[in-house]
């Protein structure tokens, strides 16, 4: 029982990494700076992800 159990855990876990890797550098990009509110804020400036996601597209983002 307890083998079946870690190996759901460890099939779930290699998923997730596996699903991270997927994801463009734009989806990074929101999610590291997503508010959880569909907000993104970065270094004070406030975005919808629509405007933020036109504003990656355009350059504005870059540290």
């Amino acid at each position: 029982m307890f083998l079946k159990a870690l190996k759901a855990t460890a099939l779930i876990a290699l998923e997730v990494m596996i699903d991270d890797d997927k994801k463009s550098d734009q989806d990074k990009f929101i999610d590291e700076h997503n508010d959880g509110m569909g907000n993104v804020n970065f270094y004070g400036d406030e975005y919808t992800e629509q405007e933020a996601r036109e504003a990656d597209d355009r350059g504005e983002f870059y540290y």
